[in-house]
């Protein structure tokens, strides 16, 4: 009984080991469903992240949503204590609104109750800096700047949560954040912003605001409303821009937005999706190939991604994302820029990490109690 306790605490351990290094990025062809058990971020577990979403919108048992990186192994998932940590009463429970790098190596971690900090969480070694940004403003990162080097907030004196909205939307004034030297630039026109986009040069922000869909000129801060009409408000994905910067997509109703804004004036198409009952373009393959995070079964909470043709408008589904009992959805995916291009699609199993003690011990006792009680017995030989 004692060997086989022993044997239950290990094999999590075992199971849990450090993945050989793999030459290029994966992602899995089916994400992993949400787990109470999934081991926070620790040093030395990942390089980078492919992906990092939020687990738990929507769960019904137990409700703990969880802010989870996916490492470019495919395989390792984790959660990032810091975003967690950071979550405000206004958004029910919900992991700290964060941004991946475009590498995947680090986190921007926001602070939608205020106390005028971003925390940049780097997840190699798992640690930590804070940036000031001033006037105890509450803060939401929603893209970064191709280099890694500068942030698009939305800021508040007050808390930034979209369920105080009955729209469901931010209203948040814009500025960019340099990680380097933690300089704050003020958009002084940008005052009520939903989401929005920095171009791969830093030349050019797309922002979703209380006007409309506007393209602003960093270099003088001037803006232009773009003429896009939609059938549903849109949101703009801070990896909205292609590659080379000549092009925005966003979804809205069951509609794919290119615009081209590589001329005097910007040329707008629509392109028309089938099975998609909500969604949002959350990226770039390459110059004409969209990644999508979309969903047909709202109430079941699946969601799939694809990618989407810009040319022909052919979809491509290559990964699925189905929840246990607990229902919970897989929310605001972020994809690690550089590697979208060059990962592969693979199936993966999945690594949760060391369950805790206690759970091993109870497990442990739980099937040597079993096996002790099915395990034959040698009788004893009666005396003469």
């Amino acid at each position: 009984m004692t060997a086989i306790g022993l044997l239950v605490v290990a094999l999590p351990y075992v199971w849990s080991a450090p993945h050989p290094g793999t030459a290029e990025p994966i992602f899995p062809s089916t994400v992993a469903a949400y787990d109470w058990w999934t081991s926070g971020l620790s040093a030395s577990e990942m390089d980078a992240a492919i992906a990092m979403y939020r687990n738990g919108v929507g769960v019904e048992f137990f409700d703990a949503p969880q802010a989870v990186v996916l490492a470019s192994d495919g395989s390792t998932y984790r959660r990032l204590g810091v975003s967690e940590e950071l979550t405000i009463a206004d958004d029910q429970g919900d992991p700290a609104p964060s941004v991946l790098s475009p590498d995947g190596t680090f986190v921007v971690v926001g602070n939608a109750g205020g106390g005028s900090e971003v925390t940049v969480a780097t997840l190699r070694d798992n640690s930590q800096r804070s940036l000031d940004i001033g006037n105890g403003r509450a803060a939401v990162p929603v893209s970064i700047r191709a280099d890694g080097k500068q942030v698009l907030l939305l800021v508040s004196t007050g808390s930034l949560s979209r369920y105080t909205d009955y729209t469901f939307r931010l209203h948040g004034a814009l500025v960019s954040l340099n990680l380097d030297t933690g300089a704050v630039r003020e958009y002084a026109t940008l005052t009520d912003v939903n989401s929005a986009a920095l171009s791969p040069d830093g030349a050019r922000i797309v922002a979703d605001t209380g006007d409309g869909i506007v393209l602003v000129d960093v270099a003088d801060g001037s803006a232009q409303l773009l003429d896009v009409p939609v059938i549903d408000a849109p949101y703009i994905d801070g990896d909205a821009w292609s590659p080379n910067g000549q092009r925005l997509a966003f979804l809205s109703g069951n509609e794919l937005h290119i615009v081209a804004v590589s001329e005097a004036q910007p040329v707008h198409r629509a392109i028309p999706l089938t099975g998609i009952e909500f969604g949002t373009a959350i990226g770039w393959r390459d110059d004409t190939s969209v990644l999508l995070h979309t969903s047909d079964d709202p109430e079941g909470n699946r969601s799939s991604f694809s990618w989407v043709d810009t040319e022909s408008g052919d979809t491509e589904r290559f990964s699925e994302y189905t929840p246990n009992f607990t229902g919970a959805a897989l929310g605001s995916a972020d994809f690690a820029r550089d590697l979208v291009s060059v990962m592969v699609v693979a199936d993966r199993p999945a690594d949760r990490g060391f369950l805790p003690l206690g759970v091993n011990s109870a497990l442990a006792l739980a099937l040597g109690f079993v096996v002790w009680a099915v395990s034959p017995r040698s009788s004893a030989s009666p005396r003469n």
